[in-house]
């Protein structure tokens, strides 16, 4: 678990590097209401992309926040509309009015947050393996992001990964036995953890722990 938005740079420079990108940006989604109008907010982005994010923001705003209502495969935006060696799972969006490529992965979180992790200048012909695990790699990156941003108790910090990863799936419906079944412990060691867990978030039952760390940000 980060400590600050600093740590999470390092894995996006890894990611980047990946796509043979030239930078990239996290872009969260800012809910509409009677006095904002909605759109996305930088969270964070690499030294001297200013200008690529503000472009892609003023061109493509209307689409992207469509596109993340409705899809969660990851988009490719160019500036002819063409992608070499194209992977299924992606969608070709609206042309660019600059010669590059950008690669944005869809992050929905659900009450805890949306929004888009982008990488600029990328390669084309980039394959569905890498794709799938470039997008693992953005839900985690903003669920870090978006709990950095809401601020987490001490308490809920000490909380380690595998009590944070048995109560995301209580909180995704499943029991303790299919919960041992997928991370391949026991039933025992699962109650353990949610019990630790709900310790730690000073929560009276598992129902409450789930609450308090969907409110703080620390499950999706």
């Amino acid at each position: 678990m980060a400590g600050s938005t600093a740590d999470l740079f390092p894995k996006l420079v890894t990611m980047q590097q990946l796509c043979s990108g030239t930078g990239f940006a996290v872009l969260a989604a800012q809910a509409q209401t009677l006095l904002v109008p909605g759109g996305l907010v930088i969270k964070m982005q690499s030294p001297g992309n200013e200008e690529l994010v503000s472009q892609l923001l003023a061109e493509r705003l209307d689409f992207l926040l469509a596109h993340l209502r409705s899809s969660p495969r990851p988009m490719m935006l160019t500036s002819d509309n063409e992608v070499a060696a194209q992977a299924s799972l992606i969608v070709t969006g609206p042309a660019l009015s600059k010669g590059r490529t950008d690669l944005l992965f869809p992050v929905q979180l659900g009450a805890m947050g949306n929004g888009f992790i982008a990488f600029f200048g990328v390669r084309d012909g980039i394959g569905n393996e890498l794709l799938i695990e470039l997008h693992r790699k953005s839900l985690m990156i903003m669920r870090e992001a978006l709990r950095l941003a809401f601020g987490v108790t001490p308490v809920a910090e000490k909380l380690n990964e595998r009590e944070i990863e048995c109560l995301q799936l209580v909180g995704n419906g499943m029991k303790s036995e299919a919960i041992g079944e997928r991370l391949q412990l026991s039933v025992h060691t699962v109650n353990a953890y949610l019990g630790s867990a709900t310790t730690k978030l000073d929560a009276v039952n598992r129902i409450q722990a789930i609450a308090k760390s969907i409110r703080l940000g620390i499950i999706a």
